[in-house]
């Protein structure tokens, strides 16, 4: 149950990230945070309700705050990365080092895995990094800068401390800390938007990013479900498969062109997924 819940919250968090990508491309990258952590506070608070939370300790709750900084600042450089390059070659990148870190704490953690367990990883991995090759001139119109770049890892690293985070939460806790992070990210991210430009949203862009909230909320909740119940590894690496939605939506709606290797790096992420997944 890790592993699918781990890939369909990376799956449907790709969905947000690109409706985030499309949005601060024309607003703050703080603005579109603020939205969307909203509308994902206002799913994660429908949700915390239908799940048991017989134990929640404090470790709990400081485990979800750390997140929710680490998380939302995550999001604000990967939406500041978007706008400034091509989503289909950011995503991955962020990706990489979002599952590169948890993956090798959960095996210093002494986690067993088995044979297949590992090829699964190492496939799902350098899938990850084909996702990436993509020809880039400095002086085409549309490339990548290397701010963009930089950003994409800065969010990535993030991510793991979010993705560590989580894992340090028990089943016992429920939901509440994904609440605990919405309490400190929301008015946090908020805050600093309207510091740098306010939280004004264009009315066609407004639907975009509640549905991308919607289903950043979604998605946390399977994260944290996968990391609560780990093995790390194996959620740290399925989590990161989120670019495969993002890199397909910005192919149809924004026209980005894969190669031929980045769509054998998404074959090969379809092909790690049972072998990840093999208890």
């Amino acid at each position: 149950m890790t592993a699918i819940f781990a890939l369909a919250g990376a799956l449907i968090v790709g969905v947000s990230d690109f409706g985030g990508g499309i949005a601060a491309r024309r607003v703050s990258p703080f603005a579109t945070a603020g939205w969307i952590q909203a509308a994902s506070f206002g799913t994660i608070g429908l949700a915390v309700w239908f799940v048991d939370a017989p134990d929640v300790r404090s470790v709990d709750i400081s485990a979800g705050m750390v997140a929710g900084v680490s998380g939302t600042f995550s999001f604000v450089a990967l939406y500041a990365a978007f706008a400034r390059g091509k989503i289909s070659l950011l995503a991955p990148t962020s990706a990489v080092v979002g599952a590169i870190i948890p993956t090798l704490v959960g095996v210093a953690r002494g986690e067993s895995l088995g044979f297949i367990n590992v090829v699964g990883i190492t496939v799902a991995l350098a899938a990850i990094v084909l996702v990436t090759q993509e020809r880039s001139d400095a002086d085409e119109p549309g490339s990548t800068p290397p701010l963009a770049f930089a950003l994409a890892v800065v969010a990535g690293l993030g991510f793991s401390v979010f993705f560590l985070a989580l894992a340090e939460t028990q089943p016992d806790a429920g939901f509440w800390p994904l609440v605990a992070a919405r309490v400190v990210s929301v008015p946090a991210v908020v805050a600093i938007a309207m510091r740098f430009g306010g939280m004004t949203m264009p009315p066609d862009l407004r639907w975009i990013v509640l549905a991308a909230g919607v289903a950043e909320g979604v998605s946390n909740v399977f994260v944290l479900w996968a990391y609560q119940r780990g093995p790390l590894a194996v959620a740290a690496v399925l989590g990161a498969f989120y670019p495969v939605s993002t890199v397909l939506l910005a192919r149809v709606f924004l026209s980005e062109r894969l190669r031929r290797l980045q769509w054998f790096g998404v074959v090969l992420a379809l092909a790690a997924v049972p072998m990840v997944a093999v208890p």
